[in-house]
């Protein structure tokens, strides 16, 4: 080709810019200021939260005694949120594992103040605090019922220090998640926003960021973060135990007293297939002076249903038990040979369950607070 040629064709192409369409980052601008503007909105309820003192928390595990918790908790700050003008303060009990001997909150307004630990729920992993303050911004909170699976989530956080809380924009991945109390969000969520919010678009609290899933124990669920699994409890949960906490009370695991284990398949299989109504988990031992014990359950017998709901295996079983409190009653259908009865009971805390009974094999590990079978939380819901 000749040179003429090549100066034609570049004198004939267009100049200047080739899209004439929309901007393309429009959307992604707009998006980028509505997550800034709903931040902003909620930034002077969020808070910081530093501890001083304390130990990595102990477990009761295994043949050799106590050891620490899989997951080490790192010192450095957390967050919180406040509940009301006259210094109530909510936030995750996973911040108070290491039960330090002082504890500071520094507001928006760069105040630090001490606070008070009033109590703890370990089942929904909150923690309430008070600082001796009448002006504070309390959080607005999102109607429950205005919540969708799928529209925008924001996760909050104010452990990293900086004018500004961090975030993680995620979505509701699912709602009322553990038996209820909780938000689903793929949103990341750690230790750096555990106590924060969950904003919708608006600014407004949808619930508060708390680990709440794996083994059981004060550190469970620490170990899924930043993994596109996170929970945030709902303001209607945290009222339901606020005057508790307030009044120094600790909200704990409720245990029945039992060692359980998978029921056999029947000989028949097909019994099993047009009998499902059949299938339950088993009653393997029964720790004197327990709920079970006095209910006068017995090893061999099987459990059906907890208050009206079927168990049909062992997780399940294990999931509807892992988020009921100390002092709830439940009812339990259960089948021992030919018959089937239901029992009531009353939840009780591990520190008052007795010792196994005599006449059973022993068992492979020790009923205690993080291992007890019948009410260790499942690794996933």
């Amino acid at each position: 080709m000749t040179p003429v040629f090549f100066w034609l064709a570049a004198w004939l192409l267009p100049v200047g810019p080739v899209w004439e369409g929309p901007d393309p980052y429009e959307f992604e601008r707009a998006r980028a200021a509505v997550v800034r503007a709903a931040v902003a909105k909620a930034a002077h309820s969020i808070v910081t939260i530093e501890t001083i003192g304390g130990a990595q928390p102990i477990q009761e595990r295994g043949e050799r005694g106590p050891v620490e918790a899989g997951f080490r908790l790192a010192d450095g700050p957390s967050t919180g949120l406040v509940l009301s003008a006259d210094g109530y303060i909510v936030t995750s009990s996973f911040n108070f594992a290491r039960e330090p001997s002082i504890i500071t909150v520094t507001l928006h307004d760069d105040r630090r103040l001490v606070a008070t630990l009033l109590g703890r729920d370990h089942i929904r992993r909150l923690a309430l605090l008070k600082v001796e303050a009448d002006d504070l911004v309390p959080a607005e909170w999102s109607p429950r019922a205005e919540m969708r699976i799928g529209q925008y989530a924001i996760a909050c956080g104010r452990a990293l220090g900086g004018e500004q809380p961090s975030i993680s924009l995620g979505i509701i991945s699912a709602l009322a998640r553990r038996n209820g109390n909780a938000i689903q969000t793929d949103a990341k969520v750690s230790p750096v926003n555990y106590g924060g919010p969950l904003l919708d678009i608006d600014g407004r609290v949808m619930g508060l960021l708390v680990p709440m899933a794996g083994l059981g124990g004060s550190l469970a669920g620490a170990e899924w973060y930043d993994s596109g699994i996170g929970f945030a409890v709902y303001f209607d949960k945290i009222e339901l135990v606020r005057d508790r906490l307030a009044a120094g009370e600790s909200i704990e695991p409720g245990k029945i007293g039992v060692v359980l284990e998978e029921d056999e398949p029947s000989l028949l299989p097909m019994l099993d297939k047009f009998m499902p109504q059949s299938k339950g988990v088993k009653i393997k031992q029964v720790a004197k002076g327990s709920p079970a014990s006095k209910a006068k359950l017995k090893a061999g017998d099987k459990i059906l249903a907890i208050d009206g709901q079927p168990t049909g295996d062992l997780q399940e079983l294990q999931r509807r038990l892992s988020d009921r409190a100390a002092g709830e009653a439940i009812s339990l259908k259960v089948k021992r040979r030919w018959q089937t009865k239901e029992v009531k009971l009353t939840l009780v805390r591990s520190a008052d369950i007795g010792r196994i009974e005599a006449g059973a094999a022993p068992p492979t590990t020790q009923p205690s607070s993080e291992s007890d079978d019948a009410t260790t939380q499942p690794e996933s819901d």
